[in-house]
C-alpha cells in the first residue's frame, strides 16, 4: 500500500473519529455513557459483521496466535468511547479530541521508548521538546480552571 493511500485513510479514520466523537457527546447528554457506548459497539459489531459476510476475509482461526493481551482492545475500546462521550458534552468536542489526542502521542512514545509492544524506539531531545509543546498546547486548548 501506497504511503499516500496510507495518509488518505488517517485522514478518514481522523474525520470519522471527530464524526464519532461529536455523536458520542450527543448521546452521553440524552441517553448517558451506558447506553451511549452499547449503541456505538452494538452497531459497530453488526456493521463488522455484516461486511465479513459480504467480503469474507474473516481470520478467526488465526486469533490463537494473538497474545492474551491483546484482547485487551475490546475493553480498552469501551473505555475510549465512554470517555470521548463524556468529555466531548461537558468540554467541547475540539478540546476533548485534544486532550484524547496528546494523551494518546505521550502514551504511544512511552510506550515505544521502552519497547512494552515492540522493538524500543527511543525519544531523543528533539521528540521530548515536541512533546512539551503537545502539553503546552493542550493546556491552551483546554484551558481548565483549578
Amino acid at each position: 500500500m501506497s504511503a499516500v493511500i496510507v495518509v488518505l485513510i488517517g485522514i478518514v479514520g481522523g474525520l470519522a473519529g471527530a464524526l464519532q466523537s461529536g455523536a458520542l457527546g450527543v448521546m452521553e447528554e440524552r441517553a448517558g455513557t451506558l447506553a451511549s457506548t452499547f449503541v456505538t459497539y452494538g452497531l459497530g459489531g453488526l456493521a463488522a459483521g455484516v461486511i465479513m459476510v459480504i467480503f469474507g476475509g474473516s481470520k478467526f482461526a488465526d486469533l490463537k496466535e494473538i497474545p492474551w493481551w491483546a484482547f485487551g482492545a475490546g475493553l480498552l475500546g469501551l473505555v475510549v468511547v465512554a470517555s470521548l462521550g463524556i468529555t466531548v458534552s461537558r468540554i467541547g468536542l475540539g478540546a476533548s479530541l485534544t486532550l484524547f489526542t496528546a494523551t494518546t502521542i505521550i502514551v504511544g512514545a512511552t510506550i515505544d521508548h521502552f519497547g512494552l509492544l515492540a522493538d524500543p524506539r527511543p525519544l531523543d531531545a528533539r521528540k521530548l521538546v515536541g512533546f512539551a509543546l503537545v502539553v503546552f498546547g493542550t493546556w491552551l486548548v483546554v484551558g481548565l480552571e483549578a
